[in-house]
């Protein structure tokens, strides 16, 4: 054997024992990687605080190696993920057999104004959605604001601020709750025709919506009560 044949051995040897040292370096270098970006994930969903009302009914858990929201007196299990939001949480407390109502319900101060507009007196009472409803129904006729304002997210920022508990209803819904509030009044004003004993005069009322570019009118009618009251009443 002659010297350049030794050469080539020794160097074929040098490069077969340098392949695998890379590839473990290679193998070990990425470990590390992984391992800090699964701590990175760990700490961000630990630094991720729970503000909304409903955690104080609720607390987390995993199940089956899945996330879930158990309630604190019903222990039901509930789903948990970050998309779904906690709004089917806070409508769980509303139904759950048991909380009581008046537990669930924030018992809060409401201040009683005198005649001069100072603070008289601070008494308690019991959110109710549905007087909310309608006193939101009522405020969109008066002031004659779209129905879309509902869907406005500033509009449901600051509900929400105001009271976490209440659902802002659809621009369906709270048309058709203007609708029923239409036909209330409608039906109580029929009664209050038929109990008066005056005779009734109609006047009539057209103008032009400048934004719409479309005629309207209205018909009134006026009448004494029976208390000699002079009274006036939107008919259409």
């Amino acid at each position: 054997m002659t010297n350049n044949d030794t050469i080539d051995l020794e160097n074929n040897n040098v490069e077969s024992n340098s392949t695998p040292s890379m590839t473990a370096d290679v193998e070990t270098s990425s470990a590390p990687t992984n391992t800090h970006e699964s701590q990175y994930d760990e700490n961000l969903k630990k630094k991720r605080k729970l503000t909304s009302p409903a955690w104080e009914h609720f607390k987390k858990m995993k199940v089956g190696g899945v996330m879930k929201a158990i309630c604190d007196h019903c222990h039901k299990h509930l789903g948990v993920e970050s998309k779904n939001g906690t709004r089917h949480l806070l409508d769980h407390i509303d139904v759950c057999p048991m909380i009581k109502q008046k537990d669930t319900r924030q018992m809060l101060l409401k201040a009683n104004s005198s005649s001069d507009g100072k603070c008289a007196s601070l008494d308690t009472y019991h959110f109710n959605p549905e007087v909310s409803r309608y006193e939101l129904g009522r405020m969109i006729v008066l002031h004659e604001y779209p129905l879309s304002i509902v869907e406005h997210e500033g509009f449901r920022r600051y509900s929400n601020s105001l009271q976490p508990l209440f659902k802002v209803p659809s621009r369906n819904t709270i048309r058709n709750d203007i609708f029923k509030m239409f036909e209330a009044k409608k039906h109580k004003l029929q009664r209050v025709l038929e109990s008066n004993s005056s005779r009734v005069a109609i006047t009539t009322d057209m103008w032009t919506a400048s934004n719409q570019k479309r005629g309207y009118m209205a018909i009134t009618d006026h009448f004494i009560d029976n208390y000699w009251v002079l009274r006036d009443r939107i008919m259409r």
